[in-house]
């Protein structure tokens, strides 16, 4: 019987390999849609960096925005794959307004690759005893969960995130026969 990090790592690189497939010829048009008025998406700051509508701890509004294609990837990949693996497996310095979000549809293979390189990377590496302690006390409100509860975490966000993205993929294609 294979150990939980095998497993975990076989069941990532399926998704994984779903998700990336749903991004074959993303372009800038699309990556930034805004299918209804007030989406949060990413935005270039004054300092000509990308950005994520939302980031940094600021609370959702209720009913929480629809986001873009580009939030979404933006989430998925620079805030649950690439932050919690620098915090996981890193210095833990990366803070999401450290985080240079792809401007254009082009960049995005090259921004999700690296991050879920090292998300795997360092998931491939753990051994059967870490899995089972508790993050601790960096993790905030998170410091008793294991390691197996937030690689389940991080494994939901790219299926339920991926899924959104692909229904918005869906929905493009078809816009001019939206209401």
């Amino acid at each position: 019987m294979a150990g939980v990090g095998e497993s975990l790592c076989t069941a990532f690189d399926g998704v994984w390999e779903r998700f990336t497939g749903r991004l074959e010829g993303l372009d800038d048009a699309e990556y930034l849609w805004e299918p209804v008025d007030g989406c949060w998406s990413i935005r270039e700051g004054a300092d000509g960096r990308w950005r994520m509508d939302g980031g940094g701890g600021v609370p959702a509004p209720a009913p929480p925005p629809v986001t873009t294609i580009a939030w979404r990837i933006g989430h998925l990949s620079g805030i649950a794959l690439g932050a919690f693996a620098n915090w996981l497996f890193g210095d833990s310095s990366l803070t999401v307004e450290d985080i240079s979000f792809p401007a254009r549809a082009a960049e995005v293979p090259d921004f999700c690759d690296r991050n879920y390189r090292a998300w795997r990377d360092g998931i491939g590496s753990i051994d059967e005893e870490r899995w089972w302690r508790p993050l601790g006390p960096k993790w905030h409100p998170y410091a008793e969960a294991t390691t197996v509860d937030l690689a389940l975490h991080v494994f939901d966000e790219i299926v339920h995130h991926g899924a959104e993205v692909g229904v918005l993929r869906d929905l493009y294609l078809r816009r001019d026969q939206l209401s």
